[in-house]
């Protein structure tokens, strides 16, 4: 139910947001019908017609619906919005039987890899999708990548985070609220442990920092490489260091003790009893802006490293009797027609690099001023390592985080950690060399 909560709240974003405006549309007025990978003759928006099955956990597709059918007017899109709890259980079902199969299906970064490879989802490479993501910032095109480097997956959106910070507290504990000087002193964990140290204190501990320790896994994980390599578990050394760092954080009483999401964390980020929230950019509708109440309140600064949460991507059914209109619907949400409006409507970061630079310059969010917001957001998307969706590797590293959560809470040495992760991992993958 926790994933249904978050998206479910994400499709009332835009409220939440205000103001929204949508950008101009594309000056194209044809485009290329794609039959078994090669391009047939180019046809007008009118000419295109059909109807699209597009099933989906996440709201926000019926507006991408209703921007496609606006620019190809002779297409009906049929969107249905299961439960996120459900929804891998709908669709696994649907292609099992073959029984009333969407042409297109949502795919959640956290469950993606156990799809990805399967034979029922098209081959977009063969129909041309190198091109559409030729522009993306690498670690969102590879996350769509099949085993062999072919596309089968395509999103929209790059869901980067970085450090949201209360402007006024960190005037008051910090001594500035300038984003370039804040991104400087929390360049590292070493720096954010002491100068977390030093806000406790000068608080008496009535403020914190960080919200949890729990950032600073969110922040390092896609840094350190497949836990699966070669069908053997690898744990790389670098995670005794971060395990340090969290048990400091804690430790330190750098943190509030309040898990992302939790209804402690959504109090603490509208209140500004903790100074600064590692999470992504789709996450504004946590805020509360009531009256205008949340306008110029924070600043965005960059974490130590780059780092991305969540995800939505898009596949065909191989099935599919249309499969040709279905990746005209690939191609609109790979544009940057589409991502330039998403960007202003949702202020979820676009998958396309061009996209980032077109904006650079003049994006930015009433919660955040006058700040440059792509600034930051993209030298963040650059500073995340590509690497493919794998079936194992989302839950493993959800089993090494609540391993080591509970190793830190529980004062357990990093030896006792490790191995209960080892143990952990053996049990749920016996095919699996563990050392």
């Amino acid at each position: 139910m926790k994933r249904w909560k978050k998206v479910t709240l994400f499709a009332s974003m835009m409220a939440v947001l205000g103001g929204l405006t949508a950008c101009g549309g594309s000056d194209e007025t044809e485009t290329e019908v794609v039959q078994n990978g090669e391009a047939t003759a180019e046809v007008s928006p009118e000419e295109l017609e059909g109807e699209l099955e597009i099933w989906t956990f996440f709201g926000q597709v019926e507006d991408m619906a209703a921007g496609f059918e606006e620019k190809y007017p002779n297409v009906d899109v049929n969107v249905s919005v299961f439960p996120g709890d459900q929804y891998q259980t709908k669709i696994m079902t649907a292609i099992q039987t073959r029984t009333d199969v969407p042409d297109i299906f949502d795919l959640e970064r956290g469950y993606m890899g156990k799809f990805i490879n399967q034979n029922f989802v098209a081959d977009l490479s063969a129909m041309g999708a190198d091109e559409l993501v030729e522009d993306y910032v690498p670690y969102v095109r590879a996350l769509g990548e099949g085993e062999n480097g072919e596309i089968r997956a395509i999103s929209d959106h790059s869901s980067p985070g970085a450090f949201w910070y209360h402007r006024e507290q960190a005037r008051k504990y910090l001594g500035t609220d300038d984003p370039e000087e804040i991104s400087e002193m929390v360049s590292n964990w070493e720096s954010i442990i002491e100068l977390g140290k030093q806000v406790q204190e000068d608080s008496d501990s009535e403020v914190h920092l960080l919200s949890h320790f729990g950032d600073v896994f969110n922040v390092e994980k896609s840094h350190q490489g497949l836990w699966v390599q070669d069908g053997q578990l690898v744990i790389n050394p670098n995670w005794e260091e971060i395990i340090n760092h969290m048990r400091e954080i804690r430790d330190g009483g750098v943190d509030a003790k309040l898990g992302f999401f939790s209804a402690g964390w959504g109090d603490a980020l509208n209140e500004g009893n903790v100074i600064m929230f590692a999470m992504p950019a789709w996450a504004g509708f946590m805020v509360n802006n009531e009256d205008g109440k949340a306008e110029e309140k924070y600043g965005l600064a960059m974490t130590p490293k780059g780092y991305y949460d969540g995800g939505t991507y898009r596949s065909i059914y191989e099935g599919s009797e249309n499969k040709e209109l279905a990746y005209e619907f690939i191609k609109y949400i790979a544009s940057a027609e589409w991502q330039e409006h998403n960007l202003e409507a949702t202020g979820n970061m676009p998958g396309l690099q061009t996209v980032y630079e077109n904006n650079k310059d003049s994006f930015t969010h009433e919660f955040f001023g006058d700040q440059q917001l792509l600034d930051v957001y993209s030298d963040v998307v650059m500073d995340i390592p590509a690497t493919r969706s794998t079936e194992t590797d989302e839950d493993i590293s959800r089993m090494f985080y609540d391993t080591v959560a509970a190793g830190v809470e529980n004062n357990r040495s990093n030896e006792e950690i490790i191995e209960r992760f080892t143990n952990e991992v053996r049990n749920a993958y016996p095919d699996l060399q563990v050392e």
